[in-house]
Formats: C-alpha cells, structure tokens, sequence
C-alpha cells in the first residue's frame, strides 16, 4: 500500500463493488430526473435510477461534478498525502476530468495531483482503478501509473448494447446515423466504447443472440492464449 498517494475517481467506476471504497475517494456526479437531482450512488442506488428510469417523462441527464468540489476533495486530500491520483471517465463523454483538470490548476498542484482520462466509463473504469491500485501498492510513482493505465485502456476493448438508442441520441453521446427504413432488428444494436467514443458498431441479425456476438468480437479481438481481465454487466431488465 502507498499511504502517501491518494486515489480519487468518480461515481460512474462502481468501485465499491470491486472492494475499493474504503481506499478510493468517490467524487459523485448528479443525475437529474424529470428536474430533480440525485447524487449518483449517495441519493439514489443503481436499483432507484432504473425504477426511476422505467417512469421518466425526460430524458435523465448527468451533471459532472463542479471544479469546486473537485478543489475542495484535492485540498482535503493533500493535508494528509504527498501526492492524489485521480481517474475518471472519457472526457468525450463529460465533462468530469475537465473540472479535475481545472480544480488542480487552481490550486496550483499539477506537481501534486495526476488527472487521468481513462477514456472508458463504468465498470471498465473500475476495472482500471484495480489496475492502478496494484500498481501503487507495488510502490510505482503516479506518473508511472498514468502511463501504466493509459497503455491498459488501449488494450481495452468494450462492447454493450440497449434496448433503444433514443436516449443516446438525444443525450449528444451517440451520433444519429443518417435516417433508414425501420427493421425487425433495429432493437438488437451492439456499440463500443473505442477511444472515449461510443459507436454504434453492428445490428444483430439471424440467430445469433447480442451477447453471443459480443462474444464472437471479443474472440477476434484477442489471441486465444493472451491472459485478460474479463468483466460482463447487465443492468435494468426491461420492465422491471
């Protein structure tokens, strides 16, 4: 363990469920629901978001965590720590590593914290806190680790899918192709998260089901002998 170091990443990570909340500082961004807001993971559980979710009038929007609050968990951080790692999700997808970027440039501690742009999100960014926990707890320097993590991320590879892209595309995360003639397959789309971006990669079509030719893509994109980490999440049964 590296006591000096302080690790901080947001609330998209889900490291609780990785044994990493007691080591980890979770910064929570705010997800507003027909105008009301809820501090991700604090006021509202995965559970309540998609209770939520199933009765929403509006698309549900996050808000990244303000510059401010950033500032104000550095500040803390650096009372008791030499040095703060901090990992959070694509800066394409929020605004997040901005405001970390920018609350250590107000403070003046770029020589102090380390801001990551994972270029991933949820438990892939989790998945990534391990990594970089390992590696601090081995004694590697922050800097080291950003480089560490930074080469794990282009490795990565993320695939899921959704029962309909409507909220994608109205939220701005997902360009709108240009418009097609409906199909009895528009609700089986896989995507990917490839360098911070989401893409709508492929709509499955015969017999093959959504997980078995995320599968299938995850077989090509690996050599059969190569040891990966491997993680399946599924979230919101349709209804329920």
């Amino acid at each position: 363990m590296s006591p000096s170091v302080a690790r901080v990443t947001d609330s998209t990570s889900e490291v609780s469920a990785l044994g990493l909340s007691t080591t980890w500082t979770v910064v929570p961004l705010e997800i507003e629901i027909d105008g009301r807001r809820f501090m991700d993971g604090q006021e509202l559980s995965s559970a309540d978001f998609y209770a939520l979710f199933q009765q929403a009038n509006t698309v549900p929007v996050t808000v990244p965590p303000s510059a401010d609050r950033f500032a104000a968990v550095y500040e803390r951080l650096l009372e008791d720590h030499q040095q703060v790692l901090s990992i959070h999700l694509s800066g394409e997808l929020s605004r997040t590593v901005d405001h970390a970027r920018e609350a250590v440039e107000r403070l003046g501690a770029s020589e102090r914290v380390v801001v990551v742009d994972s270029r991933l999100a949820g438990l892939p960014l989790g998945l990534l806190c391990l990594e970089a926990e390992a590696r601090l707890a081995a004694g590697q320097e922050p800097d080291e680790v950003a480089r560490a993590v930074e080469a794990v991320t282009k490795a990565t590879r993320v695939y899921f899918s959704v029962y309909t892209l409507d909220f994608l595309y109205l939220s701005g995360r997902l360009e709108r192709p240009p418009a097609v003639g409906a199909t009895d397959h528009d609700d089986r789309p896989i995507l990917a998260l490839s360098e911070g971006r989401l893409s709508l990669i492929e709509r499955v079509v015969g017999e093959r089901t959504r997980v078995e030719r995320m599968v299938d893509r995850l077989a090509a994109d690996y050599d059969p002998e190569d040891p990966i980490v491997a993680a399946c999440v599924h979230a919101g049964a349709r209804g329920k």
